[in-house]
């Protein structure tokens, strides 16, 4: 009796550092491509810190809910098109590259507004029904604003 719960101990014991593993390193959840996995529509929003801009009465803090659909294939293209609520549109194109634990983006970001520019990430934490990535952008054309940008996404299990 008491091999069997050693043996049942050690076993639970094991599941668990797996668990906190892969919880602390959601990118080994996905050994042959994690941006893969974040194919297909996801819905939640995108949160804004606007500053240096042109014009200043684009600065400042903004919020639109929106659903995001994600293609992403093996070769580190990533792309990202954001249907806003409000009816604004935007698409972030570019690669991503898995650099030890951190899954990194970098491309450029356009809106159905003219916005336009480039952007790279500050961090991107993928979970299995969520997906936060924060993004520096950097517009330019017209409005040149800085933007503090988080796009927090989640989906129900398909």
């Amino acid at each position: 009796m008491r091999l069997l719960c050693t043996r049942g101990a050690a076993l639970l014991l094991l599941l668990a550092a797996g668990l906190a593993s892969a919880q602390e390193n959601p990118v080994a959840r996905y050994p042959s491509s994690p941006a893969v996995s974040l194919n297909g529509r996801w819905n939640g929003v995108n949160l804004e810190r606007r500053s240096a801009c042109t014009s200043p009465q684009n600065e400042g803090s903004r919020g639109t809910y929106a659903q995001f659909d994600v293609v992403a294939d093996a070769s580190g293209n990533l792309a990202i098109t954001q249907s806003g609520i409000t009816g604004l549109n935007c698409t972030y194109a570019g690669r991503y590259q898995v650099n030890g634990r951190a899954l990194s983006v970098q491309g450029n970001y356009s809106c159905t507004d003219g916005k336009q520019g480039a952007f790279t990430s500050g961090y991107a934490e993928v979970h299995a029904l969520s997906w936060d990535l924060r993004l520096a952008i950097r517009l330019t054309g017209n409005e040149t604003c800085q933007i503090d940008s988080l796009l927090s996404m989640a989906r129900l299990p398909g």
